[in-house]
């Protein structure tokens, strides 16, 4: 009986404990990405790469624009066949976190919602 108990004892403390060995590793990439419309909405995500993952809805296409420019959406070059029209509604762009344990910085202020669509891709298409 002691044998039992001494058992069932081990067993907990093994299902109970965390071990690093089982622990997923945090993703290589956390950002926030976060777009403001002067005079309106606020939205904001989570994006994950390496593994993907987060709250943004078209993470895997984010992911892959940030791995093309290293982490540095001030370098997104999109070419797109939009016609942005000359309306001035200022969205301002952020990005705010970690990439692969550096920490990244970015904004900018774009015209308008389809400018920044355009410059930046699925990164806000939130």
């Amino acid at each position: 009986m002691l044998r039992a108990a001494g058992a069932i004892a081990i067993c907990g403390a093994v299902l109970l404990g965390s071990s690093p060995a089982l622990a997923a590793p945090p993703p290589k990439v956390q950002v926030k990405v976060v777009y403001a419309v002067k005079g309106g909405e606020t939205k904001s995500v989570w994006l994950h790469c390496g593994p993907t993952g987060g709250d943004h809805p078209h993470a895997r296409a984010a992911c892959r624009l940030l791995e093309k420019v290293k982490g540095q959406p001030g370098e997104l070059n999109l070419k797109t066949a939009a016609a942005c029209k000359k309306e001035l509604k200022p969205h301002a762009a952020a990005v705010v976190g970690r990439w692969n344990g550096q920490v990244l910085k970015w904004g900018k202020v774009y015209a308008n919602a389809c400018h920044m669509r355009a410059a930046t891709g699925a990164l806000f298409a939130l």
